[in-house]
């Protein structure tokens, strides 16, 4: 990915402790497009709505007691804690000078921090992923 860019829903994102990447999800648009693809703002951070699950979850702080079984990406099976992400706050690096529905607009630079230690970062901007 070259250069900073505009996040729209469906961007690919990764999480450092977890094991699979997932894709960032905007139920309702906030009326703002790019490449014909609503455009993600600070505020889009929250589990189950914006975020899903990262797989299974490496971090040592998770208190997880359950072992889950996955495929993982490279096809090989894989057990671990569930990721459950702990998301408390908006985004971070977020762009302040670009305003979607009130809010900073979301870029290839934004972090999400996890209360489990993890740091979730786009992998794509989404805009020409299918």
């Amino acid at each position: 990915m070259q250069g900073t860019r505009y996040v729209v829903r469906g961007a690919k994102m990764c999480c450092n402790c977890g094991s699979h990447a997932r894709r960032i999800n905007l139920p309702v648009s906030h009326g703002s497009y790019v490449n014909g693809k609503p455009v993600m703002n600070s505020e889009d951070y929250k589990t189950g709505e914006n975020i899903a699950h990262f797989g299974i979850c490496q971090s040592p702080s998770n208190p997880s007691n359950a072992t889950i079984y996955l495929i993982a990406e490279d096809g090989q099976n894989i057990a671990g804690k569930p990721c459950t992400p702990t998301i408390c706050a908006p985004w971070l690096k977020a762009k302040e000078d670009t305003r979607v529905e009130g809010k900073a607009a979301l870029t290839t630079d934004s972090q999400l921090i996890c209360g489990y230690q993890g740091v979730i970062r786009f992998l794509t901007d989404g805009q020409n992923d299918e």
